[in-house]
């Protein structure tokens, strides 16, 4: 009797081994000439861009660039990068560093790691150092975009003879813009132990003290805010019928505080706010202290009368001057 051979074992199949590898394989490849195609698109477009916005009159212009940030984000790094707008407002920028995570090119967080010189029209250069001074851009292709600047230990200054910024220095500030419905835009503007050099009203308030401020604010019709540069922009969203209605408006310095919480605000053909403001301002003085304004003289009687040294008045932008009541506090605001 005389047995079978055994059927010899077949070999596994290696192929199915060798797939996953190969689709990884795959996959790395177009990510990588995926992410050199983008880096390619990134810069023709920022060409593209400088050259469609110096025909208008505007100048973005870098003297070195490059690229990196492989293989998840993009990152660009920009060397005297400066932007300009057609009536002299400029900003420059030592160095400028851009990031975007690959999957959203739409949203940039930028740093400013040398601080950055603004260029009045008129009032001369203002360098501004910062321990640290960051933005985030998205929206751009919204009628409004979405802005965040964000900056910590600011220093404003000037060269001699030069006007001086509005704001010496600043421990923390915020400025945010966003749309909104309607037509509508919001800013807000906080700033955190600030020593300003403001003059009227709010250069009474603040004095020599340090002072924490808050502007939160709406403006309609924004889709009218356009135009050659900042002026003519101003200008046609104005005659469209654009105001600035304030939510809150506060500053704050040592026993001094101005609150303005209700009021819609218009720019007249000037560039100066016109309108009025609801206002509420709070000092309390020693009583040997000096007065030397109104408002110190009010609020001096309101104190010696036992009550809380509180004004309450409508604050007027008109004709150019800022009146309290019926007392002018100095010029009216300007906006361009």
């Amino acid at each position: 009797m005389t047995h079978s051979d055994a059927t010899p074992p077949r070999k596994a199949r290696r192929r199915g081994l060798w797939t996953p590898f190969v689709l990884a394989l795959v996959f790395a490849t177009a990510w990588c000439i995926g992410w050199f195609w983008l880096r390619g698109q990134a810069q023709e477009r920022m060409d593209a861009t400088a050259v469609a916005m110096k025909a208008r009159g505007y100048d973005l212009s870098w003297s070195a660039r490059t690229f990196s940030g492989f293989p998840f984000r993009l990152d660009v790094t920009l060397a005297d990068a400066r932007v300009a707008e057609p009536s002299g407002w400029a900003l420059r920028l030592p160095e400028l560093k851009g990031e975007a995570m690959i999957y959203g090119l739409d949203h940039w967080v930028v740093t400013a790691p040398r601080g950055a010189v603004l260029t009045r029209p008129g009032d001369g250069d203002v360098t501004i150092a910062a321990e640290a001074l960051r933005a985030s851009l998205a929206g751009f292709d919204q009628p409004l975009p979405r802005i965040s600047v964000e900056g910590a230990g600011l220093v404003f200054t000037t060269a001699q003879g030069i006007k001086p910024f509005e704001l010496r220095d600043a421990r923390a500030l915020q400025m945010h813009l966003r749309p909104g419905p309607d037509d509508q835009g919001a800013i807000l503007f906080r700033a955190e132990g600030a020593r300003a050099n403001f003059t009227g009203l709010l250069g009474r308030i603040a004095q020599a003290n340090s002072a924490d401020m808050i502007l939160d604010a709406r403006l309609s019709h924004v889709s009218t805010l356009r135009g050659k540069n900042w002026t003519d922009a101003v200008r046609d969203w104005s005659r469209a019928g654009g105001a600035i209605t304030m939510q809150n408006a506060r500053i704050t310095a040592g026993e001094a505080e101005g609150v303005a919480k209700s009021g819609a605000l218009t720019v007249d053909a000037d560039g100066r706010l016109q309108g009025t403001l609801e206002v509420t301002l709070k000092e309390r003085r020693p009583a040997d202290a000096p007065i030397r304004t109104p408002e110190q003289a009010l609020a001096a009687a309101a104190q010696a009368l036992g009550h809380e040294p509180v004004i309450k008045a409508d604050l007027q932008f008109q004709q150019g001057r800022t009146l309290l009541g019926s007392f002018d506090t100095g010029p009216s605001p300007r906006v361009y």
